[in-house]
């Protein structure tokens, strides 16, 4: 369909210049019978005949100005593009020339007094209308300069939002509560304009954290860039960047700058990315501090109720059941607590891992990417599911894409807890490796599945959309 739209709008810029033709030929032939019939019809024939051909040849040239300097760039000149109240006032201008020039050479009339009075009149009504002569020649000014268009994001007199309309008075905004908004044009002369679209849409996007003064820099750095990164809306080039603005009474204050392709989705690029960053601070033990005059009060979590804690989790874990409590102590102490928000990943397939994660609440989708790179989500994994255990064990690339389908937390297990353990009971290895490579095959099963129902679909969607076509040539019916 598209194709054949725009087959029909190059088909279209060519009719005008048919039209051309045709009057250009229409003249030819008065011309030919006006030399044809000299002197064997009156005066008063060959006046009409010499009339018609001013007419039309008049006519050839209007349409054929009109063609060049409206049409044509409209179509092949985009840099050039004519705006529909620029396209309006250029034909009336045309036409208007056409018109006194006819009425000289047709009608005889003497146009000194006729652009004498009109001269008058038209500064009658400069005097009396000039806010809306103002308006109309900024409207002018407007589409001739390409300050604002159709479809841009802007800032008029304090005024934000998408412009949907320039006329010849009012520009139109569409602002992000969803109301209409008529601004007359003469603001865009005598006031500001902010243009988040043109010439380039790419927009900075800034936002302001203050961590702990116990916080290093340089880690508070790689977990905001690590957030902008993983944000849908963040564009990679050019790169997000973390500035050190100051050191404020109890926070050192920090800004994240990144660029976004459409202004219209600030709001969510700037609700997603405050999203994330308190997910991962808060994963990564870095304080959003309190202000110093404001006193608070908390009761730590005593070092050995957390790892208790932990460990009646992992008691729960099918592979890890052959320790002992003392094995599961030294595997909790070196575990800890982790908070992902909804669709934030908390691992991609392919990168290189050593830790295991237990859901003590919330879930999470794994997701497969099969050779084609096509994702699809092969399992949801709820409270009491681990995951992630072949990493743990051997330290080898993920297999999956993990990503939380709600808020959850995560018990996260690292491969650091189990060196004294192997060494203590090395058969306890051998163990654990039977009961991982069971779960492996069990996975690797699922996986297979969800593949070949995947690959199904596909064939079948592909076979489906051949027989439409099919039919539609068959029937001689256009999709």
């Amino acid at each position: 369909m598209l194709s054949n739209l725009k087959h029909s709008e190059k088909t279209g810029i060519w009719k005008p210049l048919l039209v051309v033709i045709l009057l250009f030929l229409v003249a030819a032939a008065f011309k030919i019978i006006f030399i044809a019939s000299q002197g064997i019809l009156p005066k008063q024939g060959e006046g009409i005949i010499n009339g018609a051909f001013t007419l039309f040849t008049t006519l050839g040239i209007l349409f054929f100005a009109r063609w060049i300097i409206v049409d044509t760039p409209l179509s092949f000149l985009r840099r050039f593009t004519i705006t529909p109240l620029l396209k309006t006032l250029t034909s009336l201008a045309l036409y208007f020339i056409a018109a006194i020039y006819l009425l000289h050479r047709l009608a005889g009339v003497d146009l000194t007094p006729l652009l004498t009075t009109s001269a008058v009149i038209t500064g009658l009504i400069a005097l009396s209308l000039q806010e809306t002569l103002k308006n109309l020649f900024t409207g002018i000014w407007i589409n001739t300069e390409r300050v604002v268009a159709k479809g841009d994001w802007v800032n008029i007199a304090g005024k934000e939002g998408r412009v949907m309309d320039v006329t010849w008075r009012t520009t139109r905004l569409l602002t992000f509560s969803n109301d209409y908004i008529y601004l007359p044009n003469k603001l865009l002369s005598e006031g500001h304009v902010d243009n988040y679209t043109y010439p380039s849409p790419l927009h900075i996007v800034e936002i302001d954290i203050g961590a702990s003064y116990k916080d290093p820099p340089n880690k508070v750095k790689d977990v905001l860039l690590h957030v902008a990164c993983e944000s849908p809306y963040v564009f990679k080039e050019p790169k997000p960047e973390v500035y050190l603005i100051t050191f404020g009474d109890f926070s050192i204050q920090y800004k994240l700058r990144v660029w976004i392709n459409d202004y219209g989705i600030i709001l969510k690029a700037r609700s997603d990315l405050h999203y994330s960053i308190w997910y991962a601070l808060k994963r990564n033990n870095i304080e959003i501090p309190f202000p110093t005059r404001t006193v608070y009060q908390y009761q730590m979590e005593a070092k050995g109720a957390a790892v208790d804690s932990i460990g009646v989790y992992l008691r729960k874990i099918n592979f890890l059941k052959p320790l002992k409590d003392e094995d599961i102590g030294r595997v909790s102490a070196t575990a800890r607590l982790e908070i992902y928000g909804e669709n934030e990943i908390i691992f991609r397939q392919g990168e290189k891992g050593n830790t295991c994660y237990f859901i003590k609440e919330g879930a999470v989708d794994v997701v497969l990417r099969d050779e084609r790179g096509r994702d699809s989500v092969v399992s949801t994994l709820g409270p009491g599911n681990f995951f992630g255990e072949m990493s743990l064990l051997t330290g080898e690339e993920r297999r999956a894409t993990v990503v939380a389908k709600k808020d959850s937390s995560l018990i996260v297990i690292d491969s650091k807890g189990f060196g004294d353990v192997f060494k203590n009971s090395p058969d306890l290895m051998e163990k654990l490796s039977d009961i991982v490579a069971t779960r492996s095959l069990e996975l690797e099963e699922t996986r297979r599945k969800a593949v070949t129902e995947t690959e199904r679909f596909e064939t079948q969607k592909a076979e489906s959309k051949a027989i439409l076509d099919r039919i539609r040539s068959f029937f001689k019916i256009k999709g």
